[in-house]
């Protein structure tokens, strides 16, 4: 079930143009176990995205792995820190790595784009 309401006005900025795409709507998408709230109706985006940061902001935790992305409740808790390779702090709503405090672990396979400040903000 979903809800957008009529609310008008705003951008949303993608692919570089920060006019990249007119808010039409906004609303509440409710599923089963998770509500997602204040999502915006964009017509120029092609598929459906949510912001992870936000996620955490509830307290929930998300596991990506090559299949899937999975959002656990916020009473998860991880039983075994030796499967953690990479802790990467959260500041002004982004997870940014510092490359001079990297020591990869066996199994840990990276790569990083070099951008300044601003462009990773993007």
């Amino acid at each position: 079930m979903h809800r957008i309401n009529s609310k008008h006005g705003g951008y949303v900025a993608f692919g570089g143009n920060p006019k990249g795409g007119k808010i039409t709507g906004r609303g509440t998408i409710k599923t089963g176990n998770l509500d997602f709230e204040n999502v915006y109706f964009v017509r120029e985006l092609k598929f459906n995205l949510f912001s992870v940061s936000q996620m955490c902001d509830k307290m929930n935790s998300v596991l990506f792995n090559d299949t899937e992305c999975i959002v656990l409740s916020p009473n998860f808790k991880l039983t075994d820190e030796s499967h953690v390779l990479l802790k990467v702090p959260k500041k002004n709503n982004m997870y940014s790595i510092d490359l001079k405090n990297i020591v990869p672990k066996e199994g840990l396979t990276y790569l990083f784009a070099k951008a300044t400040s601003d462009e990773s903000k993007l």
